[in-house]
């Protein structure tokens, strides 16, 4: 079942590390969190692009953050 995302649930933080990626790597991360935070509510994520890992995580003050697995 397809639910409504809260108005928090959107990534309002990325690491520096996922600043280093390319900005077509980080759309689809953001992309893929959209879609997960629509399947299920939760405080953390993990998003595979192009059979790599990234985590996003509630971050308390700004909605999420996406970072990489070794910056979490």
């Amino acid at each position: 079942m397809t639910r409504t995302p809260k108005p928090n649930q959107f990534i309002g933080v990325w690491t520096c590390g996922m600043m280093e990626l390319s900005s077509e790597i980080r759309e689809l991360v953001e992309k893929d969190f959209n879609k997960q935070v629509r399947e299920k509510d939760d405080w953390f994520y993990m998003v595979v692009v192009n059979g790599k890992k990234y985590f996003v995580a509630e971050n308390g003050e700004f909605g999420y953050t996406a970072m990489l697995p070794v910056e979490y």
